[in-house]
């Protein structure tokens, strides 16, 4: 980025040596480097969100490109969403039938004609 030897950052200590005196030096030394560091991070955020950014974008177009090749768009997505259960009746589909509601349930079925299942039966209703 900035092409600083060690002869260019020499002069810059002796000119601030001679300015600032070896008094305030310390602490103005503290105060860049702070303010040097909170400028890095904050460009390394910025530079990690751009890339985060870019990899959804991408994430993005490859789903949406795979979506065109199997012939789904939004429009058919958005029909089947809506045409699936809620969350209750999901919840009420898997709850475990209860054994006595279940045996009153068949005990109020109308009796349907049994098949005969043994020869001898089938004889004595000819």
């Amino acid at each position: 980025m900035f092409d600083v030897g060690f002869s260019e950052l020499l002069l810059i200590f002796v000119i601030a040596l001679v300015v600032l005196g070896p008094e305030r030096l310390p602490k103005a030394a503290r105060t860049l480097g702070y303010w040097v560091g909170r400028a890095r991070s904050t460009f390394n955020n910025l530079r990690n969100e751009l890339e985060r950014e870019a990899l959804n974008m991408d994430m993005r177009e490859r789903m949406e490109k795979q979506m065109r090749e199997m012939g789904l768009d939004e429009d058919s997505i958005r029909k089947a969403k809506d045409s699936l259960l809620s969350p209750d009746e999901v919840a009420q589909a898997r709850q475990k039938p209860d054994p006595i509601k279940a045996e009153s349930r068949l005990n109020t079925l109308e009796p349907s004609e049994p098949a005969s299942s043994t020869p001898e039966e089938k004889k004595s209703d000819e």
